[in-house]
Parts: structure tokens; C-alpha cells; sequence
């Protein structure tokens, strides 16, 4: 919107009339047409009371204007002059802005709300049922514009036009609500622009307006519709709401970023509300192009990463600017600028389609005959591409359905890792990546160091003096940051860390990597029971979020990897609590199963020989919550061979208080304990599991120095991302797999 500063004759009079200082006024009366509309005599009635006046209205046949204000010997007509008289009889008030400047800003956004916003909405009031067919679609798509140029406006301003409300938010504030209420904008239009929504809380606070429209508009943003609290529960909630949105940093500064495009995924999500739009500006890789009418006409599929779907772009000979240029750009892979009209598509599966008026080639494909412009090379050149093939070309995997697919659900799941966290007061703990500590104790770290040999050492036996090296002793890349946020869980409460881990396992199973994310929280004051409602807690709040989030990329899922996912996913988390089991229950059960399976018959399970103290596979876990159980188990109380140091040692001596969850088709997807908080206890586990103490001071510190219960666990990001997608192999859910013998990127 440009800041255009309007000053019209009746601006000028109704500023003179209200500036006139020789005469006192306290009341106001105003004459109002039978057939005006009543959010105009509402704008009044908001500025008088800001104003701090008394305001009377009487209907009349014999004005020529919607009202007329009489005061001081001047008539003033209309509603916006009106407006302005009252907001300069009090001029500190700050109704009308403070300098020239911010009361040409308020007369812009006062026409704005006439012309933009207010003639769509009179015409809907003043059409018949049969006219209403014929205007509404217009005028609504008219009005939804005019709602979001206000909403990209409000992205840095907390008001219209000054840092105080002004009779433009008070214009606005009353045709926006009518047109809500006249169903010009639906309330689904409404919620899904914050800043607006924003905006429109505030003042309905400062206005006390918060019944009809605003009552509505708050309890869809609490997802609470259709409950109608009272007036002052109303009041408290609007400004909670209101205070909530004001802590939004981007209120705090003036930003300067923006997109000189549309995103494909917004064009989409407004469907056929946005045919007519003109000008529209998008940019992207092409997927495929395909020509008719001999050439003269190329329907380009086009994608820019913002959802699964692209949009059709129609370029023809005789309309498109640069048609010519399309023809080299080299087909699939291409990048492209493209302005055009959004128009109603005449294809099957698709709303709208672009006619292109501009093409500019950004960047051609280079995949021809000796690195010639064409895609006959380029390797994502066909529809259809084997997960295989996609991993031996990782560096574009993002651009095929899969890959930007994947991308997007890692995007939702770590978004609501974060989200869920901060919502509950949890601290993000940045924990290193090169540590000396191995908090597994299982010996599979990858050693860091700078003291190899420059010659040939192949089959060579090397001694490395540590204490020679970068760090003074030996170190490896961290295989979990557990240790390091206990210590700040036992200082600053409940703490989490989000970050790459490292495994230097000999594994080739589709459920391995060498390098993959984990998230691992700590709780102080909790036992492992908390431990569990925490771990089933965040696991359903990140699955629910997917689904609230990615739907049409979990659509994608299902039909490239699993029928179904999407109700075993809601299954999941409409579970009220998953099945607990004792570790020695389900070792019973799984010998039951072996034992009552027929010695004819294929065993079971390749590893038949189910016995107390063995660490159960992956094999045994599925068997559990897919035929067993049918759906997820929580695993407690493990023995304390199978399970690392650091887990609180049971009464018994034999087990630890230590808890998996195990999910249908993954198995195992988190792992936690309540940790050992007894000092001589923990010296004597690091002992019985080969550590030396002394090694690992620091840590057992932590149980001399105001000593707490405290419990966590740990989930591997990528295991979370194959329940989620149906993903059968964790190779193909992380951008750049490393795994033994493959790092090529």
C-alpha cells in the first residue's frame, strides 16, 4: 500500500470546526439516515467515547449524506468527516495522529476503509437475494484483498497509522467486523491472518467490544468455537490473547525482508478465491514441460519447494514475453521467473492455473550432450525414481516428491520439538559435540585427533600419546549429550538438547546411521514414571502436529509407502495411555509364544532363545506392539547388565528403573531412565560397567552438590520421521545419510 497522503475540502472544514477552541463542547448530536448502515453510526460512537464526549443520534428522511454533524454554525456530512471533527476536539487525544504526517496517513486508511472495504460491504447490504449471486463472489474476493493488504500493512505496525489508536483503526476496525458479520469474510479468512488478528483483539480491547464477531474470532484462535463465555471472562481472555500476540519480537522492530514473489503453496491455499489476481510474481524449478498446438502453446509444471503440489503454468506464443527463452531453458530442472494472471483451470485436479504474461529463464539445465542445455542427462529428469536412486544423488533428492516431501515432515517435527519444549518451560541446551566422555560406555565413538601420521599407515598398528594431542586426552564425537544437560537440569530445573550424534556401529540395517539427530530432555524432581508421561506426551504432541500440518505431503506417504498411515497415526495418539510392561512380563510372554509355536513350522523369530537378561531385538519389539499388543508398549525396569551406568538402581539390585517406549513397525523409539542420584551408587555402577570414576569427576559431582531425583531419555530424530512418513529405511529420511563405507557428500 503506498502512503499516500489524501486532504480533501471536507478534511479541511471538519479539522477548522474542531480545532475552534472559542466554544466548549462536552455533547454532540447527530443526525443519521433511516437507510444508513448501523457500523457507521458505530464508528462514532467508538471516537466520542475515546473522545470523551456525549454523542446522541436521531434518524431523519432529510439529509442528503449518510449523517450529518451540525456544530459551531458548520455542517459537516458523512461519516469520515464526521470522524475527523470529533477526533480534533480534543487534541491530545491523538484520534487524528499528532503531525501532518500521521493525519494524512489516517485520511488514507479512512478512504481506504470507504472505497475498499465499505462499497462491497454496501452493496451486499443493499443487494436482494438474487443480486447477492450475481455481486457476492466479487465483492467478497474484493473485500478478502482489502482484508489482507490491511494484514501484510499491520506485519511491523501495531496500529494503522501511529503508535496510538486513531479514528482509522476505529473506520476499520467497525467495516471489518460488519463484513465478518455480514459473511462478506469468513472466519477462517480471519484467524488465518495473525497480524490482523493482532490488530483486531487490541482494539476490540480498547473499544469493549467484545461481543458477536471478536467473541467468535477469539475462540477459534483458543480452539474453543462454539463455547460463548461471559462478558468479562470475554474481556480477560481478548486480553490474554492480546498480550500474547503483543510479545511477537516482530512487533519490536521494523523489518525488512520480503518476498518480491508468491509463494506457490499460498496461491494454492487460496484456490479459486485467487482468480483475477494479476501480476502475480512466482518463481521455481520446473518439473516437466509439455507442448500443444504445434509449439505454440507449453503447459509447465512448476514447484518451489513451499508444498508437495506445483501449479500449471500456460505459456503461449502470441501472450507470453520471453516464450522464445522457454524454448532453451532445458525442460525439467530449470529455474524460472514467471508473472502472469491467475486464472480458473480448464485441467482435471487442479482449481486455478497461471497465464503467463512474462518468462525469464533463471538458470537453464545443463544436462545434454557434452553439458549442453537440455535434462536428456539430468538425473531427476523422470517421473519416477527409486529411493536407491535418489541416495546415490542426495544433492537433489529435495527436488523430487519424496525428498521435499521428507524435508518438510523433519521441518514440522523439529518445529514442534522446540514447540513443545518452550510451552513447557523447558531450556534449549546447546551440549558438545566433541566430548571425552562416552555416555553409552559401549566404546563406539569416533576418536578425534590430530595425530595420525602423514605416511602410509595401512594395517599398521599406530600408539597415539593423547596427552599430545589437540585436546590434552582423548576425545571422540559426542554419542549423546545426556551428561552434559544433567548438568544443567540439576541447576536451572527441566533442561532439553536438539542436536547430531554420532555412532561408529558396523551396521547396515535400515534402522542405523552413523550420524544422526537426537533429542534428549532432563527433568529434575521427577521419577521415572514422570519420566514416561513426558516421553508419551511429546511423542503424540509431534505425530498430532504432522497431521495438523503435512497433510496433503502424509497423503503423499501413503500412496508411495504405507495404506493407512494417517489412521494408524491418529490411532496412536487418541490412545489415552499405551500399555506398560514390566520387562521380565514380556520376556514371559515372548517364551510362551515360542514355546506354543509348532516345531513344524518356520520359527517365529531368528532368535528363538528368550531369556531374562538378554537385550530384546528388533524382531521381538515389533512382535510385541504389532501382534501382541497392537500398539505401543512402554518397556520398564530393565536388568542392569543390559542398561548404561547412569540408571537408578532398583531396590531389588537386579534392575534398573529404566523405561522404552516401542512403537507399531519401528520397535523401540525412545529410551530413558530416572537417573542414579545416590553418589556411592553411581561410583560403584561406573565400576561394575568399566569406568573409572575419576574419568568422569565432573558428572558424579553433580550428586554431591545438592543431589535431586531427576529422570530422561533420549529419541533418535530420524526413527520419529520413519513412524511418521512410513519411511521403511532411515537412509532416506535424513538429507545426507552417513552410514559404513558411504559419506560421498
Amino acid at each position: 500500500m503506498m502512503e499516500v497522503i489524501h486532504r480533501t475540502e471536507q478534511t479541511e472544514i471538519s479539522e477548522r470546526a474542531g480545532k475552534d477552541s472559542s466554544v466548549k463542547l462536552n455533547k454532540i448530536k447527530v443526525r443519521f439516515a433511516v437507510s444508513s448502515d448501523r457500523f457507521k453510526k458505530e464508528k462514532l460512537e467508538i471516537a466520542a467515547k475515546l473522545a470523551k464526549i456525549d454523542i446522541s443520534f436521531e434518524e431523519s428522511e432529510g439529509i442528503d449524506r449518510t449523517c450529518e454533524l451540525i456544530s459551531k454554525g458548520i455542517k459537516i456530512s458523512g461519516t469520515s468527516a464526521a470522524l475527523r471533527y470529533i477526533a480534533n476536539v480534543k487534541e491530545d487525544s491523538g484520534l487524528y495522529g499528532e503531525t501532518c504526517y500521521d493525519s494524512g496517513l489516517v485520511d488514507s486508511w479512512l478512504e481506504f476503509s470507504v472505497f475498499e472495504l465499505e462499497t462491497p460491504l454496501v452493496w451486499i447490504c443493499m443487494a436482494d437475494e438474487e443480486q447477492k449471486k450475481v455481486i457476492g463472489v466479487a465483492a467478497a474476493a474484493d473485500a478478502l484483498k482489502g482484508l489482507k493488504a490491511v494484514n501484510e500493512w499491520l506485519s511491523f505496525r501495531t496500529f494503522l497509522a501511529t503508535e496510538r489508536v486513531t479514528i482509522a483503526d476505529i473506520a476499520l476496525f467497525c467495516v471489518l467486523k460488519a463484513c465478518v458479520e455480514y459473511e462478506l469474510i469468513s472466519i477462517n479468512e480471519v484467524i488465518s491472518m495473525t497480524n490482523f488478528c493482532r490488530w483486531f483483539l487490541t482494539c476490540g480491547t480498547k473499544f469493549n467490544k467484545f461481543e458477536g464477531v471478536l467473541s467468535e474470532i477469539m475462540n477459534c484462535l483458543k480452539g474453543r468455537v462454539g463455547v460463548i463465555p461471559t462478558k468479562s471472562e470475554n474481556k480477560q481472555k481478548c486480553i490474554k490473547i492480546q498480550n500474547d500476540l503483543e510479545k511477537d519480537p516482530d512487533k519490536l522492530f521494523v523489518s525488512n525482508f520480503q518476498r518480491d514473489r508468491t509463494r506457490i503453496k499460498e496461491l494454492l491455499c487460496l484456490g479459486k478465491n485467487a482468480i483475477g489476481s494479476k501480476q502475480i510474481i512466482i518463481k521455481g524449478w520446473v518439473r516437466s514441460v509439455r507442448e500443444a498446438e504445434k509449439g505454440a502453446t507449453n503447459f509447465i509444471e512448476l514447484n518451489d519447494g513451499s508444498c508437495l503440489n506445483s501449479i500449471q503454468i500456460v505459456a503461449t506464443r502470441k501472450k507470453t514475453i520471453g516464450f522464445d527463452q522457454l524454448k532453451k531453458c532445458g525442460g525439467a530442472g530449470a529455474s524460472l521467473d514467471i508473472q502472469g494472471e491467475i486464472v480458473a483451470s480448464l485441467g482435471k485436479n487442479q482449481a486455478i492455473e497461471v497465464q503467463a504474461e512474462y518468462i525469464q529463464v533463471i538458470g537453464p539445465t545443463y544436462g545434454g550432450q557434452n553439458g549442453e542445455i537440455g535434462a536428456q542427462f539430468y538425473p531427476l529428469a523422470k517421473k519416477f525414481h527409486t529411493p536407491e536412486h535418489l541416495r546415490q544423488n542426495a544433492h537433489l533428492r529435495a527436488r523430487s516428491r519424496l525428498g521435499s516431501a521428507v524435508a518438510r515432515t523433519r521441518h514440522a517435527l523439529a518445529f514442534a520439538t522446540h514447540e513443545f519444549f518452550q510451552k513447557r518451560g523447558f531450556l534449549y541446551i546447546h551440549t558438545p559435540l566433541i566430548t571425552s566422555a562416552d555416555a553409552e560406555g559401549a566404546g563406539e565413538q569416533f576418536t578425534v585427533t590430530t595425530l595420525l601420521p602423514q605416511s602410509d599407515v595401512e594395517n599398521k598398528q599406530i600408539k597415539i600419546d593423547y596427552a599430545q594431542d589437540f585436546f590434552g586426552r582423548k576425545c571422540g564425537l559426542t554419542v549423546s549429550g545426556q551428561l552434559n544437560v544433567e548438568t544443567h537440569a540439576v541447576a536451572l530445573s527441566d533442561c532439553y538438547t536438539f542436536g547430531p550424534t554420532f555412532r561408529a556401529e558396523n551396521s547396515h540395517t535400515s534402522r542405523h546411521l552413523a550420524e544422526f539427530w537426537m533429542i534428549e530432555p532432563e527433568v529434575s524432581f521427577a521419577n521415572l514414571y514422570d519420566d514416561i508421561n513426558l516421553a508419551t506426551d511429546y511423542l503424540k504432541y509431534c505425530v498430532a502436529a504432522v497431521l495438523a500440518r503435512c497433510d496433503d505431503d502424509l497423503a503423499f506417504f501413503e500412496s508411495v509407502h504405507e495404506a493407512g498411515l494417517r489412521a494408524r497415526l491418529k490411532s496412536l495418539i487418541n490412545t489415552p495411555k499405551f500399555t506398560q510392561l514390566d520387562y521380565t512380563q514380556a520376556i514371559s510372554l515372548l517364551q510362551k509364544v515360542v514355546q506354543d509355536h509348532p516345531k513344524n513350522k518356520e520359527p517365529i523369530f531368528e532368535n528363538s532363545n528368550i531369556v531374562w537378561g538378554m537385550d530384546l531385538g528388533s524382531e521381538h519389539e515389533k512382535y510385541l506392539t504389532d501382534i501382541i499388543f497392537n500398539g505401543p508398549v512402554v518397556l520398564i525396569n530393565y536388568p542392569k547388565d543390559i542398561k548404561a551406568f547412569y540408571m537408578k538402581l532398583n531396590p531389588d539390585n537386579q534392575t534398573v528403573a529404566a523405561m522404552d517406549i516401542l512403537v507399531p513397525k519401528i520397535g523401540e523409539i525412545i529410551g530413558g531412565s530416572q537417573r542414579e542420584d545416590n553418589f556411592n551408587i553411581l561410583v560403584q555402577r561406573c565400576r561394575e560397567n568399566g569406568i573409572d570414576p575419576h574419568h568422569i569427576s565432573w558428572y558424579t559431582d553433580l550428586r554431591k552438590y545438592g543431589s535431586v531425583p531427576h529422570a530422561g531419555f533420549g529419541l533418535g530424530f530420524e526413527r520419529l520421521v520413519m513412524l511418521v512418513t512410513g519411511c521403511p529405511n532411515i537412509r532416506d529420511v535424513i538429507p545426507f545419510p552417513r552410514y559404513p563405507g558411504n559419506a560421498p557428500f
